[in-house]
């Protein structure tokens, strides 16, 4: 169990964040909730007379690390699938931007079998924009194996809109890619540095993996993927949506599988006539760090039988050294050298290039 205060104040930081990221309404309903929960004593302390509602009460005793476990955001996308599920007061409230604490107990108090549910699990998200990024990234593997068609195998997936990013347009300012006429969405992001290399992009096969994939044909689960993202970040609600609805059309569910278990499976299976490019945004952080040894074992003892015809690609967009952003770099065997190509917005919004 959480030491005395370590709740409300993972409540007051998580605000903080969302307040810095542009998200205010997000960030002023998580001040609410850590005013309310400091309203109740901790579990050890409580006394029968104030015995305290029964969702402050489970929040209170939260068994993990709440920050690791992103209490706060768990609680928020139950909130927000209140309003996106038709809460005619919450939904007001959103809209106007103005919420009191007694709407927030209050929603908490009527909904509690949707807040179990959302406590069960952690928050996802799966962004289209993150194709922005991941584009500079094939553009580069293509023109270093001189075109080989790529293998396309992400961890992480989620609802696998990142799988799709061939079907999407782009517009990065200082160049573009697609054709905005006919794709089903048109990708914007700031592009800041040298331009990435050109080459001719070719497919030879996609798929991807998900703990806990996301079925975008399922009304109700591609629901509760909008639900986690801020409500008040509306360009981002309307991108996701429209992603989304492509996918349920024209993609498939990422397979439910363990991340060690597919990239040992594909590493051994990779095609001899192809350049398998294994790749995730934001994921990393989320394995456990036998997971990732044994990924990244793996990867090393398939990078070293690599040839120039089945060349090997670890593409990822991970948080690291920099300050404002994630990292995305790019290991490519044979030879196994490994070099940052850019600093990046960890949702895609900018790409600060160095190649």
């Amino acid at each position: 169990m959480s030491p005395p205060q370590t709740i409300p104040q993972h409540f007051s930081r998580q605000a903080t964040a969302c307040q810095a990221l542009g998200s205010p309404l997000t960030a002023a309903l998580l001040d609410i909730l850590a005013g309310l929960l400091r309203q109740h004593p901790a579990p050890d302390r409580q006394l029968t007379e104030r015995k305290p509602p029964d969702w402050a009460a489970k929040l209170r005793a939260w068994p993990g690390d709440p920050a690791a476990d992103a209490l706060a955001l768990r609680v928020a996308g139950a909130l927000h699938r209140v309003v996106l599920d038709g809460d005619a007061d919450l939904a007001v409230a959103y809209a106007a931007g103005r919420l009191d604490p007694a709407l927030v107990a209050g929603t908490l108090d009527r909904h509690s079998a949707l807040l179990d549910q959302y406590l069960q699990g952690p928050p996802q998200t799966n962004d289209p924009l993150r194709s922005a990024i991941l584009l500079g990234g094939f553009l580069a593997i293509s023109a270093a194996t001189g075109g080989c068609a790529l293998a396309l195998r992400e961890v992480g997936a989620s609802a696998g809109l990142n799988l799709l990013w061939d079907d999407y347009a782009y517009d990065f300012g200082s160049w573009c890619h697609g054709d905005p006429m006919t794709a089903p969405l048109l990708l914007r992001a700031d592009w800041l540095g040298a331009l990435p290399a050109t080459a001719k992009i070719r497919l030879h096969s996609r798929a991807g993996c998900d703990i806990r994939p996301i079925d975008p044909r399922d009304p109700e689960q591609r629901k509760r993927l909008l639900s986690y993202i801020w409500a008040d970040q509306l360009p981002r609600l309307e991108r996701v949506a429209t992603a989304l609805e492509h996918a349920a059309i024209h993609g498939r569910p990422p397979e439910a599988i363990g991340a060690g278990d597919f990239v040992i499976r594909e590493l051994a299976a990779r095609p001899a006539d192809a350049c398998l490019v294994l790749y995730h945004t934001i994921v990393w952080q989320y394995l456990p760090a036998d997971e990732q040894q044994r990924i990244a074992e793996a990867i090393e003892l398939a990078g070293a039988a690599a040839t120039a015809e089945a060349p090997l690609a670890w593409l990822r967009a991970e948080t690291g050294a920099a300050s404002d952003g994630a990292e995305l770099k790019l290991t490519l065997w044979p030879g196994g050298i490994t070099r940052q190509l850019a600093v990046v917005d960890y949702h895609g919004r900018w790409i600060r290039w160095d190649g």
